[in-house]
């Protein structure tokens, strides 16, 4: 096992830290991309367990810092590794197909400048992603990886269509939001009236 956070972690498990031991330096575009791609799949449960994490990245991003840390709490946090693998396989014709798109375009939106706004905006979308709102996961988690493959790849035209998609994200769960606030005064006020 690699690193001290997966020490005492099974074979059949994998834990944060090991992933964040295989990414290295500068792994914050890999590691929200590792950590968006369950939810847009989707596989249920993760939205919590993955989008606190991305939170503290895209602070530590909008704080500039050159490499992300996560508390050991969270690097112990682990995944069925079978899960895991299936679920990066399941994406790897998905990102093979994005991969060929990607190219170094528009340097002022990925570069570090852009990154710490671009924290900012990880941070509030990583916030909706680990709401407990049904079908409200995958728009912000999409927004999310489009903006680390843009990262990764130095290429803004992917980060402006995370930002659009980002935009989205936020008015399609404000709808759904304000559809259950009314749905409750409704029904409130049937049960009073």
């Amino acid at each position: 096992m690699a690193g001290t956070a997966a020490a005492g972690v099974s074979a059949d498990r994998v834990s944060l830290g090991e992933v964040m031991d295989t990414l290295g330096e500068r792994a914050f575009a890999a590691l929200l991309l590792i950590l968006s791609i369950p939810n847009i799949l989707p596989v249920p449960g993760l939205s919590t367990a993955t989008g606190v994490p991305m939170i503290l990245i895209g602070a530590q991003m909008a704080a500039g810092r050159h490499a992300p840390w996560l508390p050991r709490r969270m690097l112990a946090v682990t995944l069925d590794r079978k899960a895991f693998l299936g679920v990066i396989r399941r994406a790897r014709p998905w990102a093979e197909r994005l991969e060929r798109r990607l190219r170094p375009r528009l340097p002022a939106l990925s570069g570090p400048a852009a990154e710490r706004l671009l924290g900012l905006a990880v941070m509030l979308l990583a916030g909706i992603l680990a709401l407990p709102i049904m079908f409200g996961n995958q728009p912000p988690a999409l927004a999310i990886a489009l903006i680390a493959l843009g990262l990764m790849e130095s290429d803004g035209v992917f980060v402006s269509a995370g930002l659009i998609a980002g935009l989205l994200s936020i008015a399609i769960i404000a709808a759904i939001l304000l559809g259950i606030g009314q749905a409750a005064v409704a029904v409130a006020q049937q049960l009073i009236g």
